[in-house]
């Protein structure tokens, strides 16, 4: 049993003037209904309606697929929509803009294109309006507004966008011209009807690629510009705006906070990220370093370096903390090995943690903009190594006092050679130590 378009009209009002917690109470006893065998009874149309979780629950989804490729839960590039917008956008439409035709759609009587039609109709005819506007601003806020221009751009031309793309392979390695002049004759194809589309139509481009740098070379195929100077006065500027806000993402993921460890994997991975997408992106387009592209990049590039250059000297720091070194005469060296310094296991802990990162990054240095002070590091660390090496196994083989204090530190020593230099390294380090003792 199903409920008319027309009834379903009026129980949508009837159920709008409901509390929360009414609609929730209908809820749960049209379920107890169900649950108890009756069948004379349209269980899944009203649930719907009361935005229960009937079968067909999220079946609005289905209209938005073009759009999946840049659906996200939390957007944080201007390319991408959140999926809580699609659903405002399905719950408008189904109990403001056009009941009739929403519920027809959910009770299998009319098509989902038709349905899709509808939908843009209705938005783009309170966009058309400069109170219309300001009612969308309002509902959806600025960003929310801006996700609905490329949702509602892309559900006017569905079926053809969706035919084009199956074709393409789940990940794009290289764009090549086989890819490439397709894509500019489907472009002007397009742009009889929807001449807002190219932006986001390069939008679902970069979801394809391996290497996101290369969609410019898809905005060069397109336009037949190969710098920035014509592109940002443009509405394809948010097409490297996009690739920025990515950057921006990944300089957020170079976080390490104060007294905890950080996860070098996963923070290289990013680093090697960004300085692909910064270095990728200039080799495949010119930009000029004063326009707005150019100096976003360059700011981005700085910060990068700043966030780096703090990591290395963490890492110097606790280089020092768990191989500390003093003042003395006793090693024949103007410094020795400091064994008064009792080093605990978290020190030890964070120092092989730091220099995973330091190994995880330091390819990324001169790109990312930290070579001086990775070079610096990594100097200490070698000459720390060495040092401390020789002045512990020299005291190893020295009767004294200090043997427990030797030996402590000199287990320290074999646990960050181990860290930075492998297992071969400490265990010659390790029977270097049995040598001495026994000469």
């Amino acid at each position: 049993m199903s409920i008319s378009a027309k009834k379903s009209g009026q129980l949508l009002t009837l159920f709008s003037g409901f509390s929360a917690d009414q609609q929730q109470a209908l809820v749960m006893t049209i379920k107890a209904i169900k649950a108890d065998g009756e069948t004379e009874f349209p269980y899944e149309d009203l649930l719907l309606l009361l935005g229960g979780d009937g079968d067909r629950e999220n079946q609005w989804e289905e209209l938005f697929r073009v759009a999946l490729p840049l659906i996200v839960e939390s957007a944080r590039r201007c390319d991408q929509i959140e999926r809580s917008l699609l659903q405002e956008v399905w719950e408008y439409f189904l109990r403001e803009l056009n009941p009739t035709v929403a519920v027809s759609w959910l009770s299998g009587q009319e098509t989902a294109s038709h349905t899709r039609e509808a939908i843009v109709s209705e938005f783009t005819k309170i966009a058309e309006t400069k109170e219309g506007r300001k009612s969308l601003d309002a509902r959806f806020g600025k960003e929310g507004f801006h996700q609905l221009e490329i949702l509602l751009s892309l559900l006017r031309r569905p079926e053809e966008l969706e035919d084009f793309f199956k074709g393409w392979p789940q990940e794009i390695k290289d764009l090549d011209e086989a890819l490439l002049l397709p894509l500019r004759d489907f472009n002007e194809l397009l742009l009889v009807e929807s001449p807002e589309i190219t932006p986001h139509l390069l939008f679902l481009v970069s979801s394809y690629l391996r290497n996101s740098f290369h969609i410019f070379r898809a905005v060069e195929k397109l336009t037949g510009h190969s710098n920035d100077s014509v592109m940002v006065k443009t509405e394809l500027k948010v097409v490297g705006d996009a690739l920025l806000d990515q950057n921006d993402v990944w300089l957020e993921a170079f976080s390490w906070p104060k007294g905890q460890l950080c996860d070098p994997e996963h923070m290289s991975k990013q680093l090697k990220s960004f300085t692909n997408i910064t270095q990728g992106w200039v080799s495949e387009f010119d930009v000029d370093p004063s326009g707005p592209w150019g100096m976003r990049l360059a700011a981005q590039r700085a910060h990068c370096g700043k966030i780096w250059d703090e990591h290395m000297i963490r890492v110097e720091k606790v280089i020092d903390q768990v191989m500390p070194r003093k003042r003395g005469s006793v090693t024949g060296r103007q410094t020795m090995p400091n064994l008064n310094k009792n080093i605990d296991e978290q020190s030890i802990v964070s120092a092989e943690n730091a220099i995973l990162l330091l190994l995880a990054s330091q390819c990324f240095a001169s790109h990312g903009g930290f070579q001086s002070s990775k070079d610096k590091v990594v100097k200490l660390l070698k000459q720390r190594l060495e040092e401390q090496g020789d002045d512990l196994l020299a005291l190893l083989g020295q009767k004294s006092d200090q043997y427990e204090q030797v030996s402590a530190h000199f287990s320290i020593l074999v646990r960050i050679t181990k860290a930075y230099l492998g297992d071969k390294d400490a265990d010659v380090l390790a029977r270097r130590s049995v040598a001495a003792m026994a000469a």
